[in-house]
């Protein structure tokens, strides 16, 4: 018989009102691809930028033929691949969406994710919270436009002025719905965020 799914998320009742945080889920296959994508970059980086450094360094100026001109060209768009995949990696590997939730505002840290920065939003001007879940696809061919490795598939959802704020990412509707009436049972959101 299979056990109770236990969620992923720890909820903790602080003396201003609840802290969630989530675990950035393990997609395994993402994390091979990335981490086979890494060992790639470093191979490029240093196929391509020992020769060119090696000339720099030998003739003083580097030249100006083209194949120095396409060396740094490929490695100004390289380099910042590569540091967007190990951003990314990282996130997955040990990041932590952090909820902070009072009765005054709601703020989103994401623990572990370079460049996030937390976002703070009045309770007041939240509304329609509510639980979508999205499922999780891990394609760069096949659909257009779809890089969903890189999306924002929060599960829990709200409407601040003409913007959906995303939360709770690649967690589960029915932990998504048990946090909701949580924090709606506790008094933290009430009928005027729901609508």
């Amino acid at each position: 018989m299979e056990r109770p799914y236990e969620g992923i998320a720890n909820i903790d009742q602080t003396p201003n009102g609840y802290q969630i945080t989530i675990p950035a889920k393990k997609h395994i296959p993402v994390i091979m691809f990335l981490s086979f994508w890494l060992v790639a970059w470093f191979v490029g980086v240093n196929f391509v930028g020992s020769p060119f450094l090696g000339d720099f360094y030998d003739n003083g100026n580097g030249g100006s033929g083209f194949d120095n001109l396409f060396s740094i060209v490929w490695l100004v768009l390289w380099i910042p691949g590569g540091l967007f995949v190990m951003k990314t990696l990282m996130w997955y590997l040990i990041g932590k969406e952090i909820i902070l939730i009072d009765r005054e505002q709601v703020s989103i840290t994401r623990k572990n994710d370079i460049f996030f920065r937390t976002r703070i939003y009045d309770l007041k001007e939240a509304k329609n919270f509510h639980v979508e879940e999205e499922p999780f696809e891990f394609a760069f061919w096949g659909r257009r436009n779809d890089l969903s490795l890189f999306k924002n598939r929060g599960s829990i959802r709200f409407e601040y002025g003409f913007k959906t704020i995303r939360f709770a990412n690649d967690m589960d509707q029915a932990e998504a719905n048990h946090i909701l009436e949580r924090l709606k049972s506790s008094g933290y959101l009430n009928s005027t965020n729901f609508n």
